[in-house]
């Protein structure tokens, strides 16, 4: 597989003196889903719009498909994608008109566009709805006309920030279902959203991201293997024989290597004994002692 986006050391100040992000690294690999995760504010958002060269970089390095987001700029639009958070497509147009008209837009035929829009339409499950307008849809069937539009792109790179965003379940399996289909054809997918469940499901490799640094990533299950506890409990107040404990909001969350360490913290007035998951990834990294340096 080779490379499709590559971010070496990425930092943004912007002019009011506050860091977007200082220091983001991760190589996304063709027919990869790359997924950040990070609490509002890491600089999520800030990396893609510097990956899809939205904002300049102040330091490091970006690149797709090889071509340079600073030099090569151009070249990088022609190749990507983007799905940006506060998207919205125009209510007044239909998803169909939305889709094979974007299509047209970036250079597809007629005919071809009007045969990618039903196919990602369909894919979707939006095709009983093609013909409504905006006005008339759900605010998930806008966003999955969104997503609809980026993934019929001819574009081998894609850039999606919280696409899921206010979709109820069936639809959020409907974009992974789509979203699987479309590494299998080789496209390379660059994802933002703040669902561990979510993350788990589509993701290739997970960058997490806290204070506008990169501080680990990997794939979901490795890094969850990589957690020096097993068990966590969740309790109104840490238990004297944690190894590890984060709060969060008015709950602690306390971890432990054995089930039986985890067993002794329930007598201490805790709820229940759950496995380790990316969510306690997350916490460790975000919220607790965890720190590890990376490279590309």
């Amino acid at each position: 597989m080779g490379e499709a986006v590559l971010a070496n050391k990425l930092g943004k100040l912007y002019q009011n003196g506050v860091w977007g992000c200082r220091e983001v690294s991760f190589l996304t690999l063709t027919g990869e889903t790359v997924v950040l995760l990070g609490p509002n504010g890491s600089g999520k958002s800030t990396t893609i719009h510097m990956l899809t060269t939205l904002i300049k970089p102040t330091k490091g390095e970006g690149k797709v498909l090889g071509y340079d987001i600073v030099k090569d700029y151009e070249k990088v639009r022609k190749n990507i994608a983007l799905m940006p958070q506060e998207g919205r497509p125009d209510p007044n147009w239909t998803p169909y008109e939305a889709v094979k008209w974007y299509l047209v837009a970036r250079g597809l035929s007629l005919s071809s566009a009007s045969a990618e829009a039903k196919m990602w339409l369909e894919e979707l499950d939006l095709w009983e709805v093609r013909n409504r307008t905006g006005w008339e849809i759900s605010g998930g069937q806008r966003r999955r006309t969104l997503v609809a539009m980026v993934l019929a792109s001819d574009a081998p790179v894609i850039f999606l920030d919280e696409p899921t965003d206010g979709m109820d379940v069936e639809g959020k399996y409907k974009v992974w279902d789509a979203l699987r289909k479309a590494t299998k054809r080789g496209r390379s997918i660059v994802y933002t959203t703040h669902n561990m469940r979510e993350a788990e499901q589509v993701a290739s490799k997970v960058v997490i991201i806290s204070e506008g640094k990169s501080v680990v990533s990997g794939p979901p299950h490795e890094l969850v293997r990589g957690l020096p506890f097993r068990y966590r409990v969740r309790a109104s107040r840490k238990p004297a024989n944690a190894e590890f404990s984060v709060r969060v909001g008015e709950t602690v969350i306390a971890y432990f290597e054995s089930f039986s360490e985890a067993l002794s913290a329930l007598e201490e007035g805790s709820a229940s004994v759950e496995e380790v998951s990316l969510e306690d990834v997350y916490l460790y990294y975000v919220k607790g002692r965890g720190s590890v340096s990376i490279s590309p």
